[in-house]
């Protein structure tokens, strides 16, 4: 398959992950953020937004874009994990999902490490009113058979930051973009400078940003076309090359 963008150490391909992983060979580390669960798609999960959307208990809001995952797409995804990677897997997800992400993993081969948290500083109030508002995203980890290891010494597996959009200033380029110092701290963690790590579910390119940034190789899948261009100039204003 030819890439949609290529340059040393970065490579975005165009189409679905179930097309592509299987064309891969071998990663470092998965680490992605794929569709959540059907409760994401509520009213009562709605995506703060700044202009647009609709007002709904005085916030600006709409709803997520795209479908949810399907159990047969996670379990997939489990197993395309397990065949390309050598160390860690690392996947968001809901909180309702970390057991199902959890067994999609185990079954597929690999071995479970531990949840983590990403903890957002200015995530939506709960619209309703009616219960506790979601403030935190989890982080699955999973490591290939052997002995684990990652860099982050003893320390908690809890990440605290704000959204990308409040980080940046404007408005988000994907409705679920993960902030870049988030990431950072993950790849930081959990990689070492050289490895290659691939991201299935790519969006508008925060893992492929920071692995860039702490001299790591990535790959990325995307099936729609303006989030590989969004990546691709993201890449390219950090000073490489563009082939497009």
């Amino acid at each position: 398959m030819k890439p949609y963008y290529s340059d040393e150490g970065i490579t975005i391909y165009l189409g679905d992950c179930r097309d592509v992983l299987p064309t891969l060979g071998p990663v470092d580390h998965v680490i992605t953020d794929p569709p959540y669960e059907q409760e994401a798609h509520t009213l009562s999960r709605r995506t703060k937004i700044d202009g647009g959307g609709d007002v709904y208990g005085g916030v600006t809001s709409r709803p997520l874009d795209f479908e949810p995952i399907t159990d047969e797409l996670r379990d997939y995804i489990g197993h395309a994990i397990t065949r390309i990677v050598q160390r860690w897997a690392l996947v968001f997800c809901q909180v309702e999902a970390v057991a199902k992400w959890r067994d999609a993993l185990v079954n597929g081969g690999l071995n479970y490490r531990r949840t983590c948290a990403w903890i957002k500083r200015d995530a939506q109030p709960q619209l309703s009113g009616d219960r506790p508002g979601m403030g935190y995203e989890s982080i699955v980890c999973a490591h290939q058979q052997g002995r684990s290891r990652w860099n982050g010494g003893g320390k908690r597996g809890v990440y605290q930051s704000m959204r990308a959009s409040t980080i940046e200033g404007g408005p988000a380029l994907h409705m679920t973009e993960k902030p870049e110092p988030l990431m950072m701290a993950l790849v930081a963690d959990f990689t070492d400078v050289g490895d290659l790590i691939a991201d299935p579910f790519m969006g508008s390119g925060t893992t492929l940003v920071a692995a860039q940034r702490l001299g790591r190789h990535a790959i990325g899948i995307e099936r729609e076309e303006r989030y590989c261009e969004i990546t691709a100039r993201r890449l390219q204003q950090m000073g490489l090359p563009l082939y497009v």
